[in-house]
């Protein structure tokens, strides 16, 4: 009986784990599916809160890391960009600097040479309208002893082949206080006056400013600012006043500006005077050329320190970029045949040629520095003072202006109406009597020049 027992136990034991392993499989199943299905919610649920945390602000530890990605990324390409923005900067930088870069002053002084041709001889209406010391009055014109100035004393001068007056004129008792500067109409006029007797003459005419030195016109460094304020304010208003005249009208801005009793006073100046004139040079054409009109291109004469014909002042002359210039000088060359007066020692009173040489070789440093460089020069002063010793003089002349013709230099002779009485006595025209006091040095200067 036992062992029966034990068989069908046996048979029922298989029969349980069959069942057993069946429903074994199908929970395994079912487990695998719930995990899947539970991990599949997983994964959803993290993508959820991915795309909800993408709309979210970020964290400080999550712009941390898109500083190190995706910010990272956005920096680079804002620097390819800036790099890309600078070089088109560059390039548009250097085609304006290409565009604003002035092309080469080249000089066409054509006018102002032909101008020069068309002079013959020049004479000055010195101790005139370039006396000062009586105030800001027209009595100024008479104050020095000369006659005022009418239109036969001009026609005379004119008839005599002198078809260029240089007009002197001091302008510093006749003006009002800075800044305006204001010129006393009345003077202005009485200058137009005599300006206009040398047009209906038929002559050029040379309007300069003149004693200036004596009063405001200093190359003292310490005042250069005022004294340009100065200068610009008189030209402006003068070349206001008479720009609707022709070509035959000439600005001359300067006459021998200078330090007035300092060691280079007469030796061409110091480095930082020279400067200066050149400054005031550019200044002097600024002003005149924005005035319009005929000054646009009105012949302008610009100077050295001193107008002086020392080698250092005609050498550190610039030479502004303007085409109606020319440059004016004052020579009067032997200074001891020419000037000089009670020095027995030096007083040269003999012309024998010796002193030609010393002219010959002036002339040829205003050819080399200026004439060969494209500027015309004029000698608006020269002449000598009488010793009692006409006929030297009448030789003098030939030398002296036969080597300013060969260069094509004009030349005007500063007569200050001081004959026979004491002082400098340069005059060769009785202006009381619209005669000569030295008809032949006139008429030796009209054979050189003619």
């Amino acid at each position: 009986m036992k062992r029966r027992t034990t068989g069908i136990w046996a048979v029922i034991l298989c029969v349980a784990m069959v069942m057993t392993g069946c429903g074994a499989s199908q929970t395994v199943d079912s487990n695998t599916q719930s995990e899947q299905k539970v991990e599949t919610q997983k994964e959803e649920k993290t993508t959820e809160t991915e795309d909800k945390k993408a709309d979210e602000p970020a964290t400080d530890a999550e712009s941390t890391k898109k500083a190190s990605g995706v910010e990272s990324t956005k920096e680079a390409a804002d620097t390819a960009n800036s790099e890309q923005t600078q070089d088109v900067s560059k390039q548009e930088n250097l085609q304006l600097e290409a565009a604003d870069e002035k092309e080469p002053f080249v000089a066409d002084r054509s006018r102002a040479f032909a101008i020069m041709d068309d002079i013959e001889a020049g004479w000055n209406l010195g101790n005139t309208l370039d006396s000062h010391g009586a105030g800001n009055s027209n009595a100024a014109e008479t104050y020095w002893g000369n006659p005022k100035t009418t239109q036969e004393m001009i026609d005379a001068v004119v008839a005599k082949g002198f078809n260029l007056i240089r007009v002197p004129v001091t302008w510093a008792e006749h003006v009002g206080p800075a800044p305006e500067y204001t010129i006393n109409p009345d003077w202005m006029n009485r200058v137009k006056e005599v300006v206009d007797y040398v047009y209906h003459a038929g002559a050029y005419v040379i309007l300069d400013t003149h004693h200036e030195p004596d009063y405001w016109m200093t190359t003292d460094p310490a005042k250069a600012d005022a004294v340009e304020e100065e200068l610009v304010a008189i030209w402006k208003q003068v070349a206001e006043f008479f720009k609707d005249y022709d070509e035959k009208l000439i600005f001359e801005g300067m006459n021998e500006p200078r330090l007035k009793g300092s060691a280079k006073e007469w030796q061409g100046g110091t480095a930082e005077e020279q400067a200066l004139i050149n400054d005031w040079n550019q200044a002097f054409i600024d002003t005149v050329r924005a005035t319009g009109g005929n000054n646009e291109t009105r012949l302008l004469l610009i100077c050295p320190y001193g107008t002086s014909s020392d080698l250092s002042a005609i050498k550190a002359l610039t030479i502004p970029e303007d085409n109606d210039i020319a440059v004016a000088i004052h020579m009067y060359a032997p200074y001891y045949f020419t000037y000089a007066q009670n020095e027995p020692q030096n007083d040269w009173k003999e012309w024998n040629g010796s002193g030609k040489t010393g002219i010959v070789n002036t002339v040829k440093q205003f050819k080399m520095r200026f004439i060969d460089q494209g500027i015309p020069v004029i000698i608006t002063e020269y002449g000598a003072v009488d010793k009692g010793n006409r006929e030297e003089i009448n030789k003098w002349v030939v030398d002296y202006l036969s080597a300013m013709e060969k260069q094509g230099i004009k030349t005007v002779w500063w007569d200050n109406g001081i004959y026979n009485t004491a002082g400098e006595k340069f005059s060769i025209f009785n202006r009381k009597e619209c005669s000569w006091y030295a008809e032949s040095t006139a008429d030796q200067i009209m054979s050189v020049v003619k």
